[in-house]
């Protein structure tokens, strides 16, 4: 199976064109050949991090080729199923059958109360709303039925959340800023699962010819995401070390790349397409050494 790379997309409020930006640099990993799309959703965020994610895949569906197009992840307790059944079985029609749905059961309290969602049952209700959701494509009878069958996958955490993204998840989703905690989260997932399904790694990266350009373009935007992160749990963010990070040049980046899929044996990884406050022309020079150096290296590497 030849490994397949994606982009995580974001959209904030950073000012003018920004939006517009974001559609443009998907528009460019469609043409230049990546695989996958991913879009976040995040509540009542000072910046305005992505809140709709599946109406931005119907603008982005409208606006690219052959990129699939998912969520990453669409938190599910806080929707109905059979809205997120109908609504994802129209992005496939619409979309010629590039959509995946990847859910997770969120963590976020004051998301859960801002929705009215019991964030004590949001394992249950991730669980009753994969099904729901597959048991509503499968009938026809209260949705437009799908093109195909639609893939779910689901995101994990700790061990129980990973037993529970393995056993409802065509596929798991893992996030981790950096490979170390990646490989330590897939090892993880072996530990409380016999047999894990496909396992999609997401991260960061970012590429340079000069890797102190790269460190010192990069380095804000990962000190954002690490606070973000950190804010949700009530915890202070890691100290940055730039060796820790998927950061440098194409040359370098494969080579660890190279080494995560022989730790983690990903299907597909996907990195943030433009880290905040990244400028545009920036995350485009980024996003084209990966097509033509990163990609190209890791998967002759990876075939060996």
């Amino acid at each position: 199976m030849t490994v397949e790379f994606g982009v995580l997309v974001d959209v904030r409020e950073e000012g003018a064109g920004y939006s517009a930006e974001r559609i443009e640099e998907v528009m460019l990993a469609d043409r230049l050949g990546f695989d996958g799309a991913w879009l976040s959703e995040h509540h009542l965020t000072p910046d305005g991090m992505l809140p709709s994610p599946l109406v931005m895949a119907g603008v982005l569906a409208g606006r690219t080729e052959r990129i699939r197009i998912g969520t990453n992840v669409l938190v599910l307790p806080l929707h109905h199923p059979l809205r997120v059944a109908e609504d994802v079985a129209v992005l496939d029609l619409v979309s010629g059958g590039r959509i995946a749905l990847g859910v997770g059961q969120g963590y976020a309290e004051r998301e859960f109360a801002a929705f009215g969602a019991d964030r004590r049952r949001r394992g249950v209700l991730l669980e009753d709303g994969v099904r729901r959701i597959r048991e509503a494509w499968s009938s026809g009878d209260v949705t437009p039925k799908p093109r195909a069958e639609i893939p779910i996958y689901a995101a994990g955490v700790t061990a129980a959340g990973l037993r529970r993204a393995a056993r409802v998840g065509d596929g798991v989703i893992i996030y981790c800023a950096t490979p170390a905690d990646l490989v330590a989260r897939r090892k993880l997932l072996d530990e409380v699962v016999d047999d894990p399904p496909p396992l999609i790694c997401t991260g960061i990266l970012h590429v340079d010819d000069d890797p102190d350009r790269a460190w010192a373009d990069a380095a804000p935007g990962i000190a954002y995401l690490e606070g973000e992160i950190a804010s949700y749990g009530g915890t202070e963010p890691p100290p940055l070390h730039r060796d820790d990070y998927l950061v440098g040049t194409p040359e370098d980046v494969a080579a660890r790349l190279i080494d995560l899929h022989a730790a983690t044996q990903f299907v597909h990884f996907a990195h943030w397409l433009r880290l905040p406050t990244l400028s545009h022309e920036a995350a485009v020079r980024s996003l084209e050494l990966v097509a033509r150096r990163v990609i190209p290296a890791v998967r002759a590497g990876v075939s060996r």
